[in-house]
Formats: C-alpha cells, sequence, structure tokens
C-alpha cells in the first residue's frame, strides 16, 4: 500500500488468477481512507505493480507488464482517474525500485536489459529464418537467479525524465545496483552496491553509494561510497531532514547463507556515523513467513521515517508472526505497535504518521489492509469477503512441545472444518523450506486445502528456522538431518499422542529444504505411511555446483563438491536411498534454478534401480 501526500487516499494492487488463461493478473486499486471506500483504479491484461505516489500527490508511477506483449515499462496515470500512459520507451528487460525525486521531475529505478539475442524480436527473426538459438558465453560465477532466469547483463540505476519519457543510466561497471533512494534535497542518489575487486568470493562487501543527481555527464563507475560495518545491506531510506540513511543489514564477512538476525541500521552520510537500533533485539527485522498467497521473502516493507526524523516503523519476525515495531532515535529501544496473531507484510504511513495502512494476512483470513492509528487496528479492505463467505475455514491450534533434549518447538494443528473429537483423522505433517525462514500465523491455502479433504494438518518451525534467537536458526548450520529430523520426529510423536489423530496413518510432506528433510526422513524412518517431496534436494555435493547459489568453499558448508566433499555427500538423502521403505511421491519443476531438476533425477533413478515405491512428477 501507498498513502497519497496528503493521506486522504491509498493505491495499492490487487492480484487475481485468469484461470482460463493460467495466469495471473495484477491491477491498482484505490481506497479513500476518510469515507472507506474502495474501488479498482486499472484493468486489462496487464501485470500492474510497484505504484508511487508524486510529490504532489496529482499522478501515480507505475510497473506496468503487458501480459500479451510480455514487456515491462514505467506508466503514469493521474490520481483522479483517467486512462494510463506509458513513460518509458525501454527495451526489453526488467524494471524496480521505483522512486520521484522530490520536485517531482525525475523517477529513479533499477534496469537490467535483457540480451540482444534472447529479445522476443531477436527470437521471432531467428524462427523466421528456421536458426537455432546461440550459445550462451557464461563468465561470471551468478549467472541466473531462480524465478528470474538468466542474468545476462547487469542491474543498474537509471533516471527518467518526467516530462518526456527519456530514460537515461546513471551507473556503470560490472556490477549489480540496488535499493535507489533520493535525498529530500534532490541532490544525491544513494544504492547499494558490491564494488569490491572480487564480489564472487566477497558478497559480504555490499556498501552504501552516493551519486550526484545533477551530473552533465552518466552513466558514471565512480562514486562516493558511505562507510558502514562489513556486511549485507538493502532497503534503503533517508531520512526527512536528510541527516540519517536507515538500511536493513547483517554485519560480518561470513558465508550469506548463514543465518543471521537482520538488523536496522542507521548511518550519517556527513559524520560517517553508525548505529545499530536493534542491536538488543534478538529477531529479524523484516517479514520472513512463509506463505503461498504471496511472494516468498517479501521483506516486510522498507523502514518508514516519522515526519521529524527522530523515529521509525519497522517490522520484525517473531515466534510465527510479523509485527510492527517503532524505535526512538538516538537510544531509544524498539518496540511492538501490534499485538496477536498477524503477518504483517507491507505498510506505509501519511506525512504526519499518525495513520498508517498495513497490508497483513491471519491464519484464516487471506490479505487485506487495515488501518492502525494509536494502537487500534480498523478493517479497510474486505476483497475476499466472497470467498470466505462460500467456505469453511477453521482456525489453528497453536502448540508448543519438547524436543529430544528440551528444546521446545512451536507447532501449530489445523483440524478439518467439521472436526469430530470422537473420530480419529489421519496427520499430514508439514515441513517448511528455506530452512531459515518460518511458518506461522498467515493464511495457507493448501494447509486449509488438506483439512477441508480432512486431514489434520501439522506445520512448524524445527531449528533452522528464523523468526527465533539467531543461535536456533544456527544450530543446522552445515548440519542438515542432525536436531532439525530430531525436531521432526518430536512433531509426529506429539501429534501420535493425540486421541485425535490416527497414528497408523500420518504421512509427512516439505518442499525445497522441506523436502530434503522429507527425503532424509525416509531415509531414516519408515513410520510415515507416504511422503511427499516437493523441488527438494537429495545431492548436496552435486547441488553445491548446480544450484543458482553455487556453494562456497568452507562457508555454510564444510569443505567443497570437488575434492573434500565429505560434509557435503554424510549430509545427502541419496547416500541413504537403500534404506528407504516409505512409498514416496516426487514433484518437481524442470525451470528450478535453486534445486536443479537433476536432484529429482537422481532420487527418481537410485530408487527405481532399487525398486522402491516411488512416482515422478515432472512439470515443464
Amino acid at each position: 500500500p501507498r498513502v497519497s501526500p496528503d493521506g486522504r487516499r491509498c493505491v495499492f494492487t490487487v492480484k487475481t488468477v485468469d484461470a482460463e488463461k493460467n495466469r495471473y493478473l495484477s491491477h491498482l486499486w484505490m481506497a479513500d481512507l476518510l469515507r472507506g471506500e474502495v474501488r479498482p483504479f486499472t484493468s486489462g491484461e496487464v501485470s500492474d505493480a510497484t505504484p508511487r505516489w508524486s510529490p504532489d500527490g496529482t499522478r501515480l508511477a507505475f510497473v506496468r507488464t503487458d501480459l500479451r506483449e510480455k514487456r515491462s515499462q514505467i506508466w503514469l496515470i493521474r490520481s483522479d482517474g483517467g486512462e494510463a500512459w506509458p513513460l518509458t520507451r525501454l527495451e526489453e528487460g526488467s524494471i524496480g525500485g521505483l522512486v520521484w525525486s522530490p520536485d517531482g521531475t525525475r523517477l529513479a529505478f533499477t534496469f537490467r536489459p535483457l540480451h540482444p539475442d534472447w529479445t522476443q524480436e531477436a527470437r521471432k527473426r531467428r524462427e523466421e529464418k528456421g536458426q537455432s538459438n546461440p550459445p550462451r558465453v557464461i563468465t561470471r560465477l551468478f549467472y541466473r537467479l531462480d524465478g528470474v532466469g538468466f542474468l545476462d547483463l547487469r542491474q543498474h540505476i537509471w533516471m527518467c525524465d518526467v516530462r518526456s519519457g527519456q530514460a537515461w543510466q546513471v551507473t556503470d561497471g560490472d556490477y549489480d545496483d540496488s535499493s535507489p533512494v533520493w535525498s529530500p534535497d534532490g541532490r544525491w542518489l544513494a544504492f547499494v552496491s558490491n564494488r569490491s575487486d572480487d564480489p564472487e568470493e566477497k558478497p559480504y562487501e555490499v556498501d552504501i553509494w552516493l551519486v550526484a543527481s545533477d551530473l552533465p555527464q552518466y552513466p558514471v563507475s565512480s562514486f562516493h561510497k558511505v562507510p558502514t560495518p562489513v556486511g549485507s545491506k538493502g532497503n534503503l531510506s533517508w531520512s526527512p531532514d536528510g541527516r540519517w540513511i536507515a538500511y536493513m543489514g547483517i554485519e560480518g564477512k561470513e558465508d550469506p547463507w548463514v543465518p543471521r538476525n537482520a538488523r536496522l541500521w542507521v548511518v550519517d552520510p556527513q559524520t560517517q556515523q553508525v548505529r545499530c537500533l536493534t542491536e538488543d533485539l534478538d529477531r529479524y527485522v523484516g517479514n520472513v513467513t512463509l506463505s503461498d498467497m504471496r511472494e516468498a521473502f517479501a521483506g516486510g516493507g522498507l523502514p518508514l521515517w516519522g515526519p521529524d526524523g527522530d523515529r521509525l516503523f519497522f517490522t520484525v519476525s517473531d515466534r510465527g508472526n510479523c509485527h510492527l515495531y517503532q524505535v526512538f532515535l538516538p537510544e531509544g529501544a524498539p518496540r511492538a505497535l501490534t499485538q496477536g496473531e498477524m503477518d504483517l507484510y507491507a505498510f506505509d504511513a501519511d506525512r504526519r504518521a499518525s495513520m498508517l495502512v498495513l497490508a497483513l494476512s491471519r491464519p484464516s483470513q487471506p490479505g487485506e489492509l487495515f488501518l492502525w492509528r494509536e494502537g487500534e487496528l480498523q478493517p479497510l479492505t474486505d476483497l475476499n469477503r466472497e470467498w470466505r463467505e462460500e467456505v469453511d475455514l477453521s482456525e489453528p491450534e497453536e502448540v508448543w512441545f519438547e524436543s529430544f533434549d528440551g528444546t521446545k518447538v512451536q507447532g501449530w494443528l489445523l483440524k478439518p472444518p467439521d472436526f469430530d473429537p470422537n473420530r480419529q483423522y489421519p496427520l499430514l505433517l508439514y515441513i517448511h523450506g528455506g530452512p531459515h525462514a518460518q511458518y506461522g500465523n498467515t493464511f495457507f491455502h493448501e494447509f486449509h486445502f488438506h483439512a477441508a479433504r480432512g486431514y489434520v494438518v501439522m506445520y512448524g518451525n524445527p531449528r533452522g528456522s528464523t523468526g527465533y534467537e539467531e543461535a536456533f536458526a544456527a544450530a543446522i548450520r552445515g548440519q542438515w538431518g542432525e536436531v532439525d529430523y530430531k525436531d521432526v520426529m518430536a512433531a509426529a510423536d506429539y501429534a501420535a499422542s493425540l486421541p485425535y489423530v490416527d497414528a497408523r496413518r500420518m504421512a509427512v510432506a516439505g518442499g525445497s529444504y522441506g523436502g530434503y528433510l522429507t527425503n532424509w526422513i525416509v531415509g531414516h524412518t519408515d513410520r510415515f505411511r507416504c511422503a511427499v517431496t516437493d523441488r527438494s534436494v537429495v545431492n548436496l555435493q552435486s547441488m553445491a555446483g548446480t544450484s543458482d547459489f553455487p556453494f562456497h568453499p568452507d562457508g555454510y558448508w564444510e569443505g567443497n563438491f570437488w575434492d573434500r566433499p565429505e560434509r557435503l555427500w554424510a549430509q545427502s538423502p541419496l547416500r541413504f536411498a537403500a534404506q528407504v521403505r516409505t512409498p514416496l511421491l516426487i514433484i518437481h519443476s524442470e525451470g528450478d534454478l535453486r534445486c536443479p531438476i537433476g536432484q529429482a533425477e537422481e532420487w527418481f533413478a537410485a530408487l527405481r534401480r532399487l525398486k522402491k515405491e516411488v512416482v515422478f512428477v515432472r512439470y515443464p
């Protein structure tokens, strides 16, 4: 959600399913915050995203992807309605990070152009001539990204003149740049980039850089670096008084996969003073809750400044929830502003920060907008009401149980809507992916679907999950299949002890890392009647070099995948294929770049050779 400068309206995006064409549509909607009225604002066979108000509130800029042409551009629309019009004429590529200049004359954004060999026009010419596709020449370690594809060209900061639509590249070099933000006086652009001498070997050297917004010639490749502690950074937000730049970051030189709780920081670009505002809050700043109703790791929104630059609003993931927090500068303690079961995944405020608009979900409520005033939440939208009135949903029960060593583990039980305590039900135990993420108090369609079919669904956060102390997540570093496996088995023991669970009909399922642990489980116990492993990992040695993020030697895992693979192989479920006794369904997509299709192929081939009961469902 984005609140207008005058605090009277809020624009937001609504995603719907086009079942006939098997795709999603996304449009802008507008809410009148004074009258509570909500209406659609854009339409068509498009995906509209990232709406941003002009400083004077008269226009909205947003990124539109035409689903017929499959091209994205920046568009403008008057905030009082009418037809939208395209502003830019960029080549094919991906656009993000849209932000207006304070005077409303320019827009800064990130842009990664598509390589000329792979544009729609180039593909069409080859097809007409009967030519084959050209090879890709790879020279970088990180050349593709799951959910995005090949990263043939670099992502840089661009600018666009709002009157003419003319766009130009601001940054240059063999680096990727992100998170642009203007200084309040419009003189500077800050952004994030790893411009070290070896970004592949030093992924932790991410810095904040400044570039003058009025240079006579672009692009430029030399900038002013803002000194900050070594470590990953992102989500920049400049204070209204121009003194501070806030960011979310992790201090240290460890492998980026090592679980650390991101914290909220501020830096003064002039004095170079740096301060961590959540040093004593051992929780993850941002949203790490998983849901099948939105993108994973949505981030929870940028840190938001109060009007005087003396306080920040931000989100914190905590024991299955994501809440809104506030901290005052210079030495205030972070304080939660929301309570109860919720998954807050985006927010914005009026200029006085007297009213905030929150996008949040709850276990039996898909995402909606709420108004927050003086600690009170008031519903603003109810777009899913018609669907909710057609279905019967149950509320999950939160449970805590002890693992083998006395560690308390959090979980939830979702019962069938027509639950009868005098009956016994089959149980489906879910394991989340990540592994450094959390299940929690958000709407999860898949869970409700299975509960409606008569299953008790159990899901939880074994060690390795975030949303708790760093030590809880770090307990499985380089040791998957150890305490995490025992925590999941403790969950199974707890479920089997319940009078309404049929312990003879328990199944286990998971995706990504959850699929890994499912594979590990069936190689170590036969207590489950069946198992489902989705987009999983089975051979850490082969995954280490074929994933979109090749493993760093002696980083998260001890050793490497070429001449010291012992630890990777020791923790690989494939090693225990001969011990599998549980019927297994393997589900995998050929387009998965994080957990490549080869993982499923190896697992299926081994189990078939061993004459195990296995079915492989392969999505193109």
